[in-house]
């Protein structure tokens, strides 16, 4: 009989501070966490699939519940062997293997025999589940090892998508941004990552997956607790071990082998935008509700800097009030924690892993990792998550103003070149967002960091450095996208009434109260 002890079998991929990468079992990993640096995976889904798994495990295994038991635990520098057996003995030694017939790890055991069979390749966003493409190898031809159909299984909960009818997406709905911050040990990563400064507003009573033995099911669930949330059941899975060989994911060896699945719909989350906050997660609020902050096409993700570091709910509204920010639960845990003094001074540099994947519904276009920095100096400042965002407001205006400005100095009289300079307008302002990168890196938020607060002069001063930063870089763009006009006389005054529709915009931009003064002037006038 198959068995495979998620516990002890090693398919987790650590990197240890001498930047060699090995895998290990889930127990090992948590008693070296203090001497590994990080988690690793190729794919990011994975990789912070493992991450939240490790979180929800710990949360659960150390019953920590208020700051002070996360305090605690940080001043320790490692987790307790003995803690962590003890809560193996108490949940059963069973249920972290990943074949058990009775609770296989994070899938179901129970109506197995009304389910039709699919490919191992359901569980991986990355695989093809019909054409060929570039593998070069039909879908059904995917043997998989154990150690990989694990990690896959980490990934449901934060990054299942819709796919088609009954199929609902996790509990996040289209997978959003995620924020994990990063400690210098893993060790530390794990627990700043505990979110335990409130209860979210959630009965608190459901178990963690691999203690919960409710059956999944095609069922509409409100989230109970956050161990629910973390490790929520998007799909009914249940693997079929088979016998081993070369894995055709990884290419190592592997003592058994999954190419066939049961594969059908599970937990359909209800409750709405407010039955459930993620603590990794960043939110919009406006008067439609609340979503979570996601990838967008063509979105820098340094341009979010301000919702995923930085603001609270009371920083900012938008224009009238209707639009507010607020970052993860996670980020201003860490930030509380930092102000108060809990955290030692080893760990209070501002390090962040931001993961996402950008879909329509069960397509999958781009997922992402990147890392972000940002000068603790900055966290600092009362005012740093408003000055932000209105930073970014105010690029975000330019930057819309640049391709009206283009759309006068190409013509478009037929109807079939509608669409003709989309283009060229998209490569304009990928130029002025990638330029400005480098301005706000290199000078906005260091003069940020700087400021005095007792300088009354301070935020006007860094307001007008960055208004003709965007401005150099907003005219910078307009003239590289139209150098390649023609030099007729025609072409010559398209170009004028370009950079005239664009100067005009951009003064209105840079001097809202001047131009709301003149627009006034001008509705006299006509009465």
């Amino acid at each position: 009989m198959a068995t495979y002890d998620l516990l002890t079998e090693p398919w987790i991929p650590v990197r240890g501070p001498d930047g060699v990468t090995r895998e290990l079992g889930l127990l090992d990993v948590l008693k070296q966490a203090h001497d590994l640096v990080e988690v690793t995976d190729p794919a990011p889904p994975f990789e912070l699939g493992i991450y939240r798994l490790l979180i929800a495990f710990v949360l659960d295994a150390l019953r920590l519940e208020e700051l002070d038991d996360l305090v605690e635990r940080l001043a320790a520098g490692r987790f307790d062997a003995a803690e962590l057996m003890a809560y193996v003995d108490r949940v059963g030694r069973r249920r972290f293997d990943l074949f058990d017939t009775g609770h296989p790890f994070l899938q179901s055991a129970s109506g197995t025999g009304d389910r039709e069979l699919d490919t191992v390749a359901m569980l991986f966003h990355h695989l093809p589940t019909g054409l060929i493409h570039f593998h070069h190898q039909l879908a059904d031809q995917h043997a998989v090892s154990a150690a990989v159909c694990a990690r896959a299984l980490c990934s449901i909960a934060p990054f299942m998508t819709a796919g088609g009818r009954g199929y609902s997406p996790s509990i996040n709905g289209t997978p959003p941004w995620y924020l994990l911050i990063r400690g210098n040990r893993l060790f530390e990563t794990i627990l700043l990552n505990c979110y335990v400064l409130s209860d979210l507003g959630l009965p608190g009573n459901t178990p963690v997956a691999w203690r919960d033995d409710q059956p999944v099911e095609q069922v509409e669930l409100a989230c109970g607790s956050l161990l629910e949330g973390l490790t929520w059941r998007a799909r009914w899975v249940r693997l079929i071990p088979a016998e081993g060989g070369p894995c055709t994911y990884s290419g190592k060896h592997a003592d058994f082998r999954v190419s066939r699945i049961h594969f059908g719909p599970g937990f359909m989350f209800r409750g709405g935008a407010r039955g459930w906050t993620d603590p990794a997660v960043a939110y919009r609020m406006t008067d439609n509700g609340r979503s979570p902050i996601r990838p967008e096409e063509d979105r820098e993700l340094w341009r979010d800097t301000g919702p995923l570091l930085l603001l609270r709910q009371e920083d900012h509204s938008g224009e009238k009030g209707r639009v507010a920010f607020t970052r993860p639960l996670i980020a201003e845990q860490f930030r509380w924690m930092k102000e108060r003094g809990y955290l030692s001074p080893a760990i209070l540099e501002d390090r962040f892993d931001v993961y996402g994947m950008r879909t329509d519904k069960c397509k999958v276009f781009e997922w992402y990792h990147e890392r972000l920095a940002l000068d603790p100096r900055v966290g600092s400042q009362p005012r740093a998550g408003l000055l932000v965002r209105q930073a970014m407001d105010l690029a975000e205006s330019v930057a819309y103003a640049l391709g009206r400005a283009l759309k006068v100095a190409y013509p478009r009289n037929a109807a079939s070149n509608g669409r003709a300079f989309d283009r060229l307008i998209q490569v304009a302002q990928a130029r002025f967002w990638s330029d400005l990168r480098l301005e706000f890196e290199r000078q906005y938020l260091p003069t940020l960091a700087g400021l005095d607060p007792a300088d009354p002069n301070a935020e006007a001063q860094l307001c007008a450095d960055w208004k003709a930063a965007v401005s150099g870089v907003g005219r910078r763009a307009l003239d590289d996208a139209t150098r390649p006009l023609d030099v007729d006389a025609k072409a010559l005054l398209r170009r004028v009434a370009c950079v005239q529709a664009f100067s005009g915009a951009l003064w209105a931009l840079l001097n809202p109260a001047a131009a709301a003064s003149k627009k006034k002037e001008r509705g006299k006038k006509k009465v």
